[in-house]
């Protein structure tokens, strides 16, 4: 009988070592009512009625998502603020917003010292959010069974537009440097279990994982706030697992459990990939 009681004493202690230094303060965002998480690794800033996040600021101070509310909701111009957020849940129906910062679609309040849940005014939706030291969980606990959604990352990374000096990575392979262009039908298509974002400039990446791999396809492309395209001086990555060609949402499943957060690396080489792979590979199967 001892050793179980050992393991869950040492289940008990890792937990505890994964949610010291995790903070939750409130504050003002763009206007708007947020909780503010600081991490060891990062601070996030969770649009409280929007119900999703609108900074994603590393140690560095750099912000991944930088989402501002002006220009709100313009074609291209809007990539280098309204359109910006993660996850960006919920696109179509009368809950279309519920998820993106600064649509005032969701409540959100704490439930634990580490722990935010969201749910969407209609009731229909509700996801939790778990903030560790090294990563963040978003749980979908509660879905419209009429309505499907898609997990999002709407950013620039490394906090700036430069796809030229950008590369990504998955686990199919990396790093990888091919460029897309949104605005003029660029993307990529594939069945991803995790993906990784850097800027050739940063130290980090970051990584967005499934728990569970689907078998749906997810998309990655750059789009620019102007009709230059990927020659804009604003943009953002456009990221999402279930989104398919027309944006249309393709995830249904309960409990899907997705993970981000920032690892310190800059992946120069297919043996760095190698690396980080392992590393990411063994979060999403803790």
């Amino acid at each position: 009988m001892k050793f179980p009681l050992i393991q869950i004493f040492i289940s008990v202690l890792a937990a505890a070592s994964a949610m010291a230094g995790v903070r939750i303060s409130e504050g003002i965002y763009e206007g708007a009512e947020h909780f503010i998480i600081s991490t060891k690794a990062a601070t996030y800033y969770l649009d409280r009625r929007g119900g999703g996040l609108s900074r994603m600021i590393d140690r560095r101070g750099v912000d991944w998502i930088a989402f501002r509310r002006e220009p709100w909701d313009k074609y291209p111009e809007s990539a280098a603020s309204s359109f910006r957020g993660l996850p960006n849940l919920v696109f179509g129906s009368n809950d279309s917003g519920a998820g993106h910062p600064g649509h005032e679609k969701c409540y959100s309040f704490r439930a634990g010292n580490n722990t935010i849940i969201s749910i969407s005014r209609s009731g229909k939706w509700q996801w939790r959010w778990t903030f560790y030291n090294k990563y963040v969980t978003l749980t979908v606990e509660k879905a419209d069974p009429e309505h499907k959604y898609w997990f999002l990352y709407e950013g620039p990374a490394g906090g700036r537009f430069n796809p030229h000096a950008s590369y990504w990575g998955s686990n199919m392979g990396g790093p990888r440097t091919e460029i897309y262009d949104y605005y003029r039908g660029e993307e990529v298509f594939a069945n991803w279990w995790w993906v990784y974002f850097g800027d050739y400039l940063v130290n980090r990446i970051l990584f967005i994982g499934m728990e569970k791999p689907d078998r749906y396809l997810d998309m990655i492309s750059y789009l620019g706030n102007s009709e230059a395209g990927l020659r804009s001086e604003d943009g953002m990555v456009v990221f999402g697992f279930g989104r398919i060609d027309n944006a249309i949402p393709q995830l249904s499943e309960l409990n899907n459990v997705f993970y981000f957060g920032f690892l310190k690396a800059k992946v120069k080489s297919p043996d760095i990939h190698d690396s980080v792979a392992k590393t990411i590979a063994n979060l999403l199967k803790n």
